[in-house]
């Protein structure tokens, strides 16, 4: 295969979910907020896909990474919180929760993109993919709980995504290699989501969860050496940004 098309696969998947957000914000602004819901739940598993097929191909690259944060953004952050305005318009802490939702998920990936990891095989707050997952899925159950459910429902999202709490990142789970695989588990995966998309709230909050769990606390417990090499890791990117910036103005 071609280099040129090996390092634009990853980026047309990253476009998907994009174009996704942009239909679930479409959906949600006429009455479709069901199949809105189920559209950002696909644009998860295309999120998820392009960073292991950028690995897979040995294509990653900080364009990808930016691109990637941009999607999100909208995927994620804005379609969500569209979702949640369509049905409670008139609710004011709705708005309130829904503007929280979206710096805090805007925040989360600008220090994601520029910070070191804290441990490797780890996030540092959680990732708003697993927010953004979470709040459409919650629009489901909407009609089912009081007014206030959703409003604060994206508060502790928000609240979640700019902590320290670390979560499993998940990225040494691989992908089938062959296309005809990949297909048909993309396929299948899809078919899954569409017939069970009301029960994927429950693993999503699950994981919202194990923050808070023991395996939580052992993780911010880091080692002395683990530590070090964090505050290096740091030092080192805000020495990049300062290096960068002074060629800039030169």
């Amino acid at each position: 295969m071609a280099q040129w098309v090996r390092r634009y696969i990853p980026s047309a998947f990253t476009l998907g979910n994009l174009y996704l957000g942009v239909l679930a914000i479409y959906l949600a602004m006429t009455g479709e907020w069901r199949l809105a819901s189920f559209v950002v739940i696909v644009g998860m598993f295309l999120d998820g896909v392009d960073g292991r097929l950028a690995r897979l191909l040995d294509v990653t690259s900080s364009f990808g990474k930016e691109l990637d944060a941009l999607a999100d953004v909208v995927t994620f952050g804005v379609a969500p919180v569209t979702l949640m305005l369509a049905l409670l318009s008139e609710y004011y802490l709705a708005h309130v929760a829904g503007a929280a939702f979206v710096f805090a998920g805007a925040i989360r990936l600008a220090r994601f993109n520029s910070q070191p990891a804290v441990r490797p095989g780890a996030f540092t707050g959680l990732p708003i993919t697993a927010a953004g997952g979470i709040a459409a899925t919650a629009t489901l159950y909407y009609q089912l709980l009081p007014d206030f459910f959703l409003p604060l429902t994206f508060l502790t999202l928000a609240v979640l995504m700019v902590s320290r709490v670390p979560y499993p990142d998940f990225k040494t789970v691989s992908l089938p290699r062959s296309a005809g695989m990949l297909a048909a588990f993309m396929v299948a995966t899809v078919l899954m989501l569409w017939f069970a998309r009301r029960f994927v709230f429950i693993p999503l909050v699950l994981y919202a969860l194990m923050g808070f769990g023991w395996h939580g606390m052992l993780w911010r417990r880091l080692p002395h050496a683990w530590r070090i090499k964090y505050e290096r890791g740091k030092a080192a990117a805000i020495r990049k940004r300062e290096e960068q910036r002074a060629k800039r103005k030169g």
